[in-house]
């Protein structure tokens, strides 16, 4: 009974306060050094659950651009270097390797710029600059986080690295590198987070500016392979968004050249679905 009351409580609660005094609210309380990060983590997503029901995808954005809830377990010393690397990731980096050895590509002769649309504090693009390919001269990664960029940047330096961070919308990816073109794009764990129609415009705009391969993941569909998705779905647990790339790759004029599916297996909580793709070759 007192599960019911206090549902209601917090149901009446939003409806009242106005969702941009609600954003204010969670912005004070991620503030606070009292407060651990379960508590804030709770806050957050009680004070914002409707939002997440109305509009997923501005609800994601506002979470990561504020470095709030899941954003904020990015930090530099949990996420930096080989140990700290996700099992999915490790996966996904092997296969990238392997599927450029397929198409006869080598780093060293023909990789010479990376970019990561999503890269946080760049912690990935660091472990392809260290461990993956270290000949690779220009290493540019892009996200909203700029809480994450900015650390992620000082950490870099620090260490020397060539990589450079900045802080933009994926969303914009014309404002933010103008005509740059990138031999490699990676884009692992972000498209889940936009709707079906905006993925498929950061695919498009990933798609056009790549020489070499795009390489996608996403969390996969439990019991039916993604290519076969008609629409994109929604994630029950986190709101965020299961799609086709397949598909939307296909529709944009690219060819998928390898791809991974693994239904319900979770490694190190994520779950496998990997795109690997490039551009149509004209003529």
């Amino acid at each position: 009974m007192m599960k019911i009351v206090k549902q209601q409580i917090k149901n009446m609660m939003r409806k009242i306060v106005p969702l941009v005094f609600r954003k204010q609210v969670c912005l004070l309380i991620n503030k606070q050094k009292v407060l651990n990060d379960d508590v804030k983590y709770w806050w957050t997503l009680e004070l914002l659950r409707d939002y997440a029901e109305k509009d997923s995808g501005g609800y994601h954005r506002f979470l990561w651009s504020n470095h709030l809830a899941y954003a904020g377990s990015y930090e530099v010393d949990i996420r930096f270097g080989e140990e700290n690397m996700k099992g999915s990731r490790r996966l996904f980096f092997s296969d990238l390797k392997n599927h450029l050895a397929d198409m006869g590509t080598e780093p060293g002769r023909d990789i010479h710029s990376i970019l990561e649309v999503g890269s946080s504090l760049g912690y990935q693009l660091r472990y392809v600059e260290t461990d993956l390919f270290p000949t690779v001269a220009e290493l540019h990664g892009i996200d909203i986080d700029k809480e994450a960029v900015t650390k992620g940047a000082e950490y870099l330096r620090k260490k020397g690295s060539r990589i450079q961070l900045i802080c933009d919308d994926m969303r914009n990816l014309n404002h933010a590198l103008g005509a740059k073109i990138y031999d490699v794009i990676i884009c692992t764990g972000v498209l889940m987070y936009l709707e079906e129609k905006e993925a498929s415009r950061v695919v498009e705009e990933i798609l056009r500016r790549c020489r070499i391969m795009v390489a996608i993941s996403g969390p996969a569909h439990p019991e039916v392979d993604n290519c076969k998705l008609e629409r994109s779905v929604v994630r029950q647990h986190d709101g965020s968004f299961i799609h086709n790339v397949d598909n939307m790759v296909k529709k944009l004029g690219g060819v998928v050249f390898a791809r991974r599916w693994e239904g319900n297996r979770v490694v190190d909580g994520h779950t496998i679905y990997f795109v690997f793709a490039k551009k149509m070759t004209k003529g």
